[in-house]
């Protein structure tokens, strides 16, 4: 997906098709970086738990929407760390982000996201699931999701979302 968008990038300025191949084909993608990955229960998984910035959440959020998906589309948040006077703003702006995306389901992990929640009054907008940790939202979350689901998982490290991506991998149809 990423690899054509690089590759027609590359060749409008310049590069030759079999350079631009090469490069691509030396690529590394970053652990954790949203990586696509399918779980035994046939769930798909967009793991992009590396870290959270409003920008990347942003983009991670557009990525789920634009993603094919016969099932439910699933947005689990940790919260975005170390952003200073911004930060219940860009919770804030996330959130709506996700309202207007239309995801059957948003789950919310870490006080900054639950407060961001609170001051939108957002439970009549959008079906959504808050828990404190990350560790306190497993068992809940994968009772909600089925095989055909998309779901993506970002959040700062700190906030351990590796937990919610490992129990959804774990799960089997």
């Amino acid at each position: 997906m990423y690899e054509e968008a690089a590759a027609a990038v590359a060749t409008m300025l310049g590069a030759s098709l079999p350079q631009v191949g090469r490069c691509l084909s030396r690529f590394i993608p970053v652990h954790m970086r949203l990586e696509l990955e399918v779980a035994k229960s046939g769930i798909q998984v967009i793991n992009d738990v590396y870290n959270a910035n409003p920008v990347s959440t942003k983009a991670a959020i557009d990525m789920l929407e634009g993603i094919s998906c016969k099932g439910k589309r699933v947005a689990i948040l940790g919260d975005m760390l170390e952003l200073g006077p911004t930060e219940m703003k860009s919770h804030e702006m996330i959130l709506r982000h996700c309202c207007d995306a239309g995801f059957d389901l948003v789950a919310l992990v870490g006080k900054r996201f639950l407060k961001a929640a609170e001051n939108l009054d957002l439970a009549r907008e959008i079906y959504i699931l808050l828990a404190d940790d990350a560790e306190s939202l497993l068992l809940e979350i994968v009772q909600k999701l089925n095989s055909n689901d998309v779901v993506l998982i970002k959040g700062s490290r700190a906030m351990q979302m590796e937990k919610v991506v490992d129990a959804i991998k774990a799960l089997r149809s």
